[in-house]
This record gives C-alpha cells, sequence and structure tokens, in this order.
C-alpha cells in the first residue's frame, strides 16, 4: 500500500536494497501525498519511529496501518554463506545422524520377501547390517572362529565374500552334526585344503580335524570341502559315496584353470582317505570304501559360467547348504544371490552356536528404540 502512495520511483528501490540506516529515514525527510498519518514520529526514548502508512479512504473511513518489518526478505533472493542454510554433503549428514542415537541409520543391506523372516530375524538382520558401529566388533563366535561386523558387511551384494564368511559356514555345519548319533555327511573348512597344499601327512591331518570336523560313522555318504584357489575364487569339492565320483563345482570353469583346480581335488580325495584309515579314525573305518581315493572328477552340470569370481563365495555356500538337499542330478543353475547372503548372515548371527547370539538381539532391540548399545 505503500507504493500506492508514494509518487517518488526511488522509494521502491529503496525498500529492494533494504538501505541506509533504516527505511523510516527515508520516509520521514520525503513528501507522502495521500492520506497518510505521520503521527508518533519520535518514540518514548527520543527515537524516531517509522509513521503508520494508511490505506486509501474505504467506506467505513477506519485507517488499516501496515507497519514496516526492517530486515524482513521481501523476495526469495538467494541465502547468502553467512545468513543461510550451508547444504550439508550426505557424508556430514550420515556423520551427523550417526552421533544421533535417537535416530537408527537405514540398513546397508535391506530384507526381502525371499528370505522369509520373522519379525525377530528381520530386526537382527537391520541391525547386523545398520551404519555407525565399530567394523572390528566381533558379532559370530563359534569355538575359536569369530565374524567381525566386517566380515558380515562382505554380505553386501555386489562385494565379494570375506573367506571368513565360508569357514564358519562350514562350522555351523559342522555344530549341527556334533550331536547327531549317525552323521550322514561331513563338512571341511578351507584350512584342510590348505594343510594339504602345505604337506601335512595323513598322521597330522587326522589329528588335527578328526576330533571334531570328521566325525567317525558309517553312514557318511557326502563330504563338502570348499576351495580357494590363489586368485580368491572359490569353488566345491563333493565327494559323494553312492555315485562313486568326486562332483566338482564351479562357477567360472576358466579352461586355463580347470585342470589344475581337479588336480588339487584328487590330492585332498588322497589324503582324505589317509585319514579315514588312520588310528584316530576308530574302528568305522572298515565302513569307508577303500578305493574312493581313487574315484574320478565330474564336473557339475547346469551351472552357468559367469566369468567372473566376484560371486563365486555366494555359488559355494549355496552348495553347502544342507537344507538345499544336494542332488547330483539336478545342481541348480540359478544363484539368488541377495538371498543366499542374506540368510547366511542371520544362520550364522542367530544361530544357537554363536555363542554372542542372546546378546546381538538384546543389542539389536535397543538400536530400534534408539538406545546406546
Amino acid at each position: 500500500m505503500f507504493l500506492d502512495h508514494c509518487n517518488k520511483p526511488k522509494a521502491f528501490v529503496f525498500l529492494l536494497k533494504g538501505g541506509g540506516q533504516d527505511i523510516c529515514d527515508y520516509i520521514l525527510d520525503t513528501h507522502l501525498e495521500g492520506n497518510v498519518s505521520a503521527e508518533r514520529i519520535e518514540g518514548d526514548d527520543g527515537r524516531r519511529v517509522a509513521p503508520n502508512i494508511v490505506a486509501a479512504d474505504t467506506e467505513e473511513d477506519e485507517p488499516v496501518t501496515v507497519p514496516i518489518v526492517k530486515a524482513r526478505r521481501l523476495f526469495h533472493t538467494p541465502r547468502t554463506a553467512s545468513t543461510g542454510n550451508v547444504k550439508r554433503s550426505r557424508v556430514s549428514a550420515r556423520a551427523t545422524a550417526a552421533n544421533n542415537p535417537r535416530k537408527p541409520l537405514k540398513p546397508k543391506f535391506k530384507a526381502t520377501f525371499d528370505m522369509d523372516f520373522n519379525r525377530a530375524d528381520t530386526l537382527l538382520f537391520n541391525y547386523l547390517f545398520s551404519d555407525g558401529h565399530p567394523l572390528d566388533e566381533t558379532l559370530v563366535r563359534i569355538r575359536e572362529y569369530g565374524l567381525t561386523r566386517r566380515d558380515i558387511y562382505s554380505l553386501i551384494p555386489g562385494r565379494p565374500i570375506h573367506g571368513s564368511v565360508v569357514e564358519m559356514v562350514a562350522m555351523r555345519n559342522a555344530c549341527s552334526i556334533q550331536h547327531v548319533k549317525n552323521t550322514t555327511f561331513w563338512c571341511l573348512p578351507p584350512s584342510f585344503a590348505e594343510d594339504v597344499t602345505l604337506g601335512l601327512s595323513g598322521e597330522e591331518l587326522a589329528e588335527k580335524y578328526v576330533p571334531f570336523w570328521i566325525k567317525p560313522s558309517k553312514f557318511v555318504s557326502r563330504i563338502f570341502i570348499p576351495i580357494e584357489d590363489i586368485f580368491m575364487h572359490w569353488y566345491c569339492m563333493v565327494v559323494d559315496f553312492s555315485d562313486k565320483c568326486v562332483y566338482h563345482l564351479d562357477s567360472y570353469p576358466d579352461p586355463n584353470m580347470v585342470h589344475d583346480r581337479e588336480k588339487v581335488m584328487r590330492t585332498l580325495l588322497v589324503n582324505l582317505h589317509e585319514v579315514t584309515k588312520s588310528k584316530c579314525f576308530g574302528p568305522c573305518g572298515i565302513y569307508i570304501p577303500s578305493n574312493f581315493g581313487t574315484w574320478p572328477v565330474r564336473r557339475g552340470q547346469g551351472i552357468p559360467n559367469c566369468n567372473t569370481s566376484d560371486s563365486s563365495g555366494a555359488w559355494v555356500i549355496s552348495w553347502m547348504d544342507l537344507e538345499g538337499r544336494f542332488n547330483p542330478l539336478e545342481i541348480s543353475g540359478v544363484l539368488e544371490d541377495s538371498t543366499i547372503r542374506g540368510r547366511t548372515a542371520i544362520s550364522l548371527a542367530g544361530c544357537t552356536f554363536n555363542v554372542m547370539g542372546s546378546l546381538l538381539r538384546v543389542r539389536a532391540a535397543r538400536w530400534l528404540r534408539g538406545e546406546g548399545v
């Protein structure tokens, strides 16, 4: 309304610039036409104040005053660095959120419907893959083996799975048969292939692996051995007593490497045969075929050539999954990578063999409530 009664255009320019000491200084020194009330030029403290600018005459002849507000922006002008809000980067925002215990961060890996988790497992899953925790924190402890949060993070899709995760899967499988009277399978850790490569004798191997990993039984039908080569590629060796052969399960059967890998498998088979004939194995050795050290090696059918080793760890874990009911006649040619990785995390962190399992679930509940863990 001020512009309607002001004949001088520089008053509008003065408003845009927010000029001078105060806009009222300009108004008091400028002749205003129209129905303008210039009362109360001076305040109680003696300073000049802005007059009441009165609108045009109305039917009720009541003055409508519009007070001038100092330092208010008239338009949406760009904020300066000194007065405006500085746009924070994602890194700074994440760091701020990490320091706020009341607001849990979104997990790096989201659970899916195919993982078939209940509410408790979903909560544990979100806690395992949440940010803002020490990477060296131990989350899984089974016997002498342990997994840190950094190892668990390797299960996030798109990342190579750490060897300690594959080793822990073998440990979980071995723990599941310790209280079974008639064992039907053995699952050896990756270290077995490493020890054979280092040249340990049959007696040394038996002393190290028979007490826990190779439980003597006359009902053994399969032996699972995960192997990692020098190029950090994973493949699986499965000794099948029914078919009297050794299956080579490989997601990247490089023609230049297949011969060397199968040579390693034959060496493992010979040493494994020596272990079953050692004194440590006991009388159950008579139930083990005497010639299984010479069984042929067959390549798994239906497995696609991935032409990469990035997902080889997930393939091996899927073949070691006992619930998958290994079928040599129909080896899966499809990898549900995200589902396998998610289920592996929960099967390790939430299993009964993890001595920290109960504590993890308590921490997950506190994390969900925004409390410090």
